[in-house]
């Protein structure tokens, strides 16, 4: 970074009141710019405009920790260094259509730098990426067939049920092969989604933990290791799972350093794996979370890595 030089960083991101202020992960990362004297703005992805070759957003900077907003005010997305895409999913055309907007700027200007870039969000969602290390993955399908339900039942005595374009646990079932729900829940799913549905082999050993990786710019830089309520199948923290510490084995490690490299040549800058009983089943390159429960378990600032490898490019 040039000495003296004012950066200045748009998140797009959902309303204030609807995240949690202490635990939130983009917050987090807000927090640490400002400590670092960055400008830090934030805007709505609805309030994003294309015209005349050039977009703009109603953005509002943040006047300090408190997170306290100045009023709003019409910027060109030329004028900032970086631009978080941080909305959470559903990945539906509203988002798509954002992708778009942004990938159009994108190839009209230079400035910002994406984190992350919308092409490979666009490209890469978080249930299809993992598809191409299917290998490194659980038995996986993704139909609108009953008849592929069938054979997958056939392999399998359990199976877990996915929508592809949800977030935190939503529409995600479990079943046995003796469920009589199993096919009624299934065609429920493709009938409220309007999509093809995750199917893919239950793993037992999620019960010892769904572990969470955080890669910044493709590496490795911290895991948490998320325990379900007993009980339950789903170790999301919102949900009751609990977090604690973890260490990746030589196996996952080469699963991360697979995909860095793919990470990279996407400019995909900031991504979260979830690897359950050393398999990889899903690629998060939206809006990852986790960074907070790391700083908590192991006092590893991600949002300050994540500013310090992105200030050393500007």
């Amino acid at each position: 970074m040039q000495k003296n030089k004012k950066i200045n960083a748009l998140f797009q991101i959902d309303s204030l009141s609807l995240l949690n202020l202490e635990t939130d992960s983009s917050l987090d990362i807000v927090k640490e710019g400002l400590k670092l004297g960055v400008n830090v703005w934030i805007a709505d992805p609805k309030d994003l405009t294309f015209y005349a070759g050039r977009i703009s957003n109603i953005a509002r900077r943040v006047k300090d920790l408190s997170l306290k907003l100045y009023k709003p005010k019409k910027m060109f997305l030329e004028n900032f260094d970086f631009f978080f895409i941080r909305q959470d999913p559903p990945f539906d055309m509203n988002y798509i259509s954002n992708c778009y907007l942004l990938e159009l700027h994108k190839k009209l200007n230079k400035k910002p730098f994406f984190i992350n870039d919308p092409t490979g969000i666009k490209n890469f969602t978080e249930k299809i990426f993992p598809l191409y290390f299917h290998s490194f993955m659980p038995k996986t399908m993704v139909s609108s067939r009953v008849e592929d339900l069938k054979f997958m039942f056939k392999k399998h005595n359990s199976l877990v049920f996915k929508p592809l374009y949800c977030k935190g646990g939503e529409g995600i079932y479990k079943f046995s092969r003796e469920d009589k729900h199993a096919f009624t829940t299934f065609e429920k799913l493709l009938s409220k989604y309007k999509s093809p549905v995750v199917v893919q082999e239950f793993i037992e050993n999620v019960k010892y933990g769904d572990k969470r990786v955080i890669l910044i710019n493709g590496k490795a830089v911290g895991a948490v290791n998320r325990i379900p309520k007993s009980g339950a199948f789903k170790a999301n923290l919102h949900l009751g799972g609990t977090a604690g510490k973890t260490k990746l084995s030589e196996k996952e490690k080469n699963i991360c350093k697979k995909l860095g490299s793919v990470l990279k040549a996407n400019k995909l800058f900031f991504v979260g794996i979830d690897l359950i009983d050393q398999r990889l089943t899903e690629i998060n390159v939206t809006s990852p979370t986790g960074i907070v429960q790391l700083k908590e378990l192991y006092n590893i600032n991600i949002s300050k890595l994540i500013w310090v490898e992105l200030l050393s490019i500007v």
